[in-house]
């Protein structure tokens, strides 16, 4: 009687659908990727349980999904969630070939927390990085801490720590105090 039971229950129980409304999580890594980018873009879908549809993206598309511009199963609402998460990065019309382009000055500063000065030639800005092509160690110590950064090379900022890394490349005493790490 009991074996009856229990597959009653396991043929009701595995009949039902059960509908999950995923999530979409964006990313960020700051290392060196096949095309010569210091930073590569990554977009999943959060399920409830695990990290699905990986989709690695160049700056500009992920732009383009992240702001809605483009219809994707990431962004399927179109949703600016740049603007959701007050991040001031847009798409802009720029005024003389008339072409969108990218209006974003924390992508353009991420780069910063992994060197010490700009890796390519024709350029000679400032890292923050108190090493020359990685953080140093406490600086390591501290991106696992607060966005649970294991190692810089393979690791993505993902989800709030996406936002919050985001948000903090722009705050003056944010980058004072992770200059000052050693």
């Amino acid at each position: 009687m009991l074996r009856i039971l229990l597959l009653v229950i396991w043929i009701i129980g595995s009949s039902v659908n059960w509908t999950v409304t995923s999530k979409p999580v964006f990313g960020v890594r700051v290392s060196m990727g096949a095309n010569s980018q210091i930073t590569s873009y990554v977009c999943y879908l959060f399920d409830g349980r695990t990290l699905n549809k990986k989709k690695i993206l160049d700056k500009t598309s992920f732009v383009k999904i992240i702001t809605g511009e483009w219809p994707s199963i990431y962004n399927p609402k179109r949703i600016d969630y740049f603007k959701e998460n007050n991040i001031d990065c847009a798409l802009v019309t720029d005024s003389v070939t008339l072409k969108k382009i990218i209006g974003c000055i924390p992508m353009e500063e991420l780069w910063k927390i992994r060197y010490s000065t700009y890796p390519f030639r024709g350029r000679s800005d400032e890292g923050w990085s108190n090493k020359y092509h990685k953080p140093s160690p406490g600086q390591e110590r501290y991106l696992y801490k607060r966005y649970g950064i294991e190692h810089i090379d393979g690791d993505y900022f993902l989800d709030t720590n996406f936002w919050k890394i985001m948000q903090d490349v722009t705050d003056p005493l944010w980058v004072a105090n992770y200059k000052t790490i050693h």
